[in-house]
């Protein structure tokens, strides 16, 4: 009796795709690294170059519009940036170490808190000295602030600052006083801002971009939304109609792009989660698998987030560097991604401004200054690991099939793949375990320039009950891959 060919069928291969991993590798361990989803199509994240050497411990960048300069924080100095990249130093700090958060007011004065004074630069007068409470400080004899500011912020013509009294355990906020040039934090009625809503200490306190005169108050458990009316005993008045019950783990998390405003939230009943509101409900932007990761970081306090924009696309990119985790979440396609370094650990990328028509962000491994954009498709000159993880293949049944081949169209032969003579490749690993461990990998060169044939394919893939495919994309080139199909047989 003859025997007869198997019959082949066709499944899809989700070759486009973002996080959508599952609490165990059993539900899911789809994943992707260093890519995103472009009109249905899987492309590189921004890739960098470094642009200023520094060197030191970077702890903090600020884009000034009325400068027309960026400010950067690092070690104990303090440097204004121009368009020439060349970093000028214009003040010095007392301390080393620890966040420092920055703002400029319209009197042609920038503010620095490093979470143990208030600092002024005045770039009219070409000065730097400490902020006071009663008395301007002499150079060196110490700052006369009454309270330990942990965040500064400007709104309505004044600088706030977030604190807590040094000679007390009382916490507030703060005002400055315009007419003593933004230097002055009067400890006054008029001056000094309460919380109200729970017994909880405030740790940032920022304009509401796009709401005029809203400022958002956050602590530890609750934010609370205040409005500027102008009042003689206090300006300042609460919302008494709702607030977010939701506080801040690190306000180094907190980042606003046009009219939303995206920071790693809590509260004294909730683990840490990633959340948004574009002033009204908070809206939480995490999925199961992303909140059962967050659920077992070790430090999810040491965490730092900022907005970056790519071809239209509205990213918030959150780093836990002693957990090794980088997130960015895509708001336009409301898809998670992984990044990482050329090590595959966290992404370097601390403080990130847009200036000068880029961006550009501060690394946490060096200091030093890097521009971030699609222009650069590696990482300073090292290859990006870009991984693709689909869903496991699965029948119904689970019974066992045979993978004859999967494929799927990539872009080749474009001396955009293939830069400097680079021979990019892609490597297949497989699991038959639901993704709980990969085989070695087999890799295979894509096409030279100038041979632009799309198809990939891998053949002879083996018997299972159940497939996991990993892509992993090597090379200094762009990548660009679409969705594909598997063929298989019982």
């Amino acid at each position: 009796m003859k025997s007869r060919s198997p019959i082949m069928q066709t499944a899809p291969l989700k070759m486009v795709g973002s996080n959508n991993f599952g609490r165990y590798p059993k539900i899911s361990v789809e994943q992707t690294y260093n890519m995103i989803v472009s009109d249905d199509w899987l492309v590189d994240y921004a890739g960098y170059k470094k642009v200023a050497t520094i060197g030191g411990t970077g702890r903090g960048l600020f884009s000034s519009t009325r400068l027309g300069k960026m400010i950067a924080v690092i070690d104990n100095v303090v440097y204004a940036i121009g368009t020439n990249l060349v970093p000028s130093p214009i003040g010095n700090l007392n301390t080393y170490s620890g966040d420092a958060f920055i703002d400029e007011d319209v009197q042609n004065h920038v503010g620095i808190c490093d979470k143990q004074t208030i600092w002024i630069y005045d770039y009219a007068a070409n000065t730097f000295k400490e902020a006071y409470t009663t008395t301007p400080p002499a150079p060196g004899v110490g700052s006369d602030l009454d309270f330990i500011p942990n965040y500064i912020a400007f709104h309505d013509g004044r600088f706030i600052a977030t604190g807590k009294s040094k000679s007390s355990n009382s916490t507030y906020w703060r005002l400055s006083d315009p007419s003593n040039q933004n230097t002055k934090f009067p400890n006054a009625s008029a001056y000094v801002g309460l919380f109200q809503t729970k017994p909880d200490s405030p740790v940032a306190v920022f304009r509401f971009p796009g709401k005029g005169n809203l400022i958002f108050v956050m602590g530890r458990s609750v934010t609370e939304p205040w409005y500027d009316l102008g009042l003689r005993l206090f300006p300042y008045q609460k919302n008494t109609s709702y607030n977010l019950d939701y506080g801040c783990l690190n306000p180094a998390t907190i980042a606003f792009n046009d009219n939303i405003v995206v920071w790693l939230a809590a509260n004294e009943k909730s683990g840490p989660f990633i959340a948004y509101t574009m002033g009204g409900e908070i809206v939480p932007i995490s999925n199961d698998g992303i909140d059962f990761k967050l659920s077992e970081l070790q430090h999810p306090e040491n965490s730092y987030g900022f907005l970056f924009k790519q071809d239209g696309h509205l990213f918030y990119q959150i780093t836990f560097p002693q957990d090794n985790l980088t997130y960015t979440y895509d708001f336009n396609t409301k898809r998670f991604y992984t990044l990482c370094d050329p090590m595959m650990n966290y992404h370097i990328a601390k403080r990130c401004v847009f200036f000068n028509n880029t961006y550009y962000f501060l690394s946490f491994q060096d200091g030093n200054l890097y521009e971030l954009s699609t222009k650069y498709t590696d990482a300073d000159g090292e290859e990006i690991p870009r991984i693709r993880i689909p869903p496991t293949f699965r029948l119904p049944d689970s019974s066992p099939f045979i993978v004859n081949n999967i494929s799927f169209p990539i872009e080749q032969g474009n001396p955009q793949n293939n830069p400097e003579g680079n021979i990019p490749r892609a490597d297949l690993s497989i699991s038959n375990n639901g993704g709980e461990s990969f085989g070695s990998s087999v890799g295979m060169n894509l096409n030279p320039v100038g041979k632009r044939k799309n198809r990939f394919i891998y053949w002879n893939l083996g018997y299972s009950n159940e497939i996991t495919p990993q892509l992993r994309f090597w090379g200094k080139g762009r990548f660009v891959v679409g969705n594909g199909t598997m063929d298989y047989y019982q």
